[in-house]
């Protein structure tokens, strides 16, 4: 069961880290934002780790293991949503929603390839419902792109290696047990790479303002906790379990992003509160069997 709680407060986390971003990519590109999320994430989790007395122990994280959690962070902070990032701008939100949609599925079939991790038929139910809920929600009419297979390479791209990265917390939590300092470890790597490369894509480093400042002190809080919470329970039930159980953030978009966003077109319409259901539902037989393995 904690590992459940950690999943699932991860997942709203999330929700409040995605309205965060949305926050600031009003005012900065989609890129820029997303290296300012995560620049503010790496300070919240220093604050945090900080407070409970642990930087030190970052120096006792076995080398093998701090290469796999540095590789997880690269890999899912620089990869994953950097080709994110760059498909919302190529294809727009919406769609590249809709198609990640699938990284639940995704995430599952690997970890049952790589470290063995075969899910219950029951949960696979859970899964796919899941899967199927965030689909709704996030499809639109498509609108006329200019470069949409570039869009959809990116953001296909991005699925596999949130994929991906659940596989190398699992390497570096089975010898290295503490997921905050493991975060921290790799978050320290994964920025000053990240800056270099919104540097390199965009031709300007990250400028950031005032009025940005709420929102990065929300997103770097909400993103530290859910990565975090993410990561534990990694380590205590099965991958497509917690990626399951983190799509519980599209409810969170759904219903608290008009009110915090001040953004009326935001408010969900019956085909939202449909998926919304859908997600809730898969994500409750998830919760209820995803706990063991097959």
């Amino acid at each position: 069961m904690p590992g459940v709680l950690w999943a699932t407060l991860s997942g709203i986390a999330f929700g409040f880290s995605q309205l965060s971003n949305r926050g600031v990519n009003r005012q900065a590109g989609a890129l820029a934002a997303t290296t300012a999320m995560v620049t503010a994430m790496l300070l919240a989790l220093l604050v945090t780790v900080g407070i409970r007395g642990e930087i030190g122990l970052v120096t006792t994280i076995p080398p093998e293991a701090a290469a796999w959690f540095v590789a997880a962070a690269l890999v899912h902070f620089l990869g994953g949503w950097t080709l994110f990032a760059l498909s919302q701008q190529r294809i727009g939100p919406s769609r590249t929603a809709s198609v990640l949609s699938i990284n639940p599925v995704v995430a599952a079939v690997m970890a049952a390839l790589v470290i063995d991790q075969r899910l219950r038929s029951i949960t696979w139910l859970g899964v796919i419902v899941v899967t199927v809920g965030v689909a709704i929600v996030a499809m639109r009419n498509p609108s006329k792109v200019s470069t949409p297979a570039v869009g959809l390479t990116a953001v296909l791209a991005a699925t596999l290696l949130f994929s991906i990265s659940p596989l190398f917390v699992s390497f570096g939590l089975s010898r290295f047990d503490g997921a905050l300092v493991g975060l921290l470890a790799g978050l320290a790597v994964t920025v000053p790479c990240m800056h270099i490369s919104t540097r390199a894509i965009t031709g300007q480093w990250v400028r950031l303002n005032r009025s940005m400042l709420p929102w990065l002190v929300l997103g770097g809080a909400s993103a530290g906790l859910a990565v975090a919470a993410q990561w534990t329970a990694f380590d205590l039930i099965p991958v497509g379990a917690v990626v399951s159980l983190q799509q519980l953030s599209t409810p969170v978009v759904l219903f608290v992003g008009p009110a915090l966003l001040s953004d009326r077109l935001e408010r969900p319409d019956r085909r939202m509160l449909a998926g919304s259901v859908l997600i809730l539902g898969g994500a409750i037989v998830v919760a209820l069997f995803g706990r063991a393995l097959e």
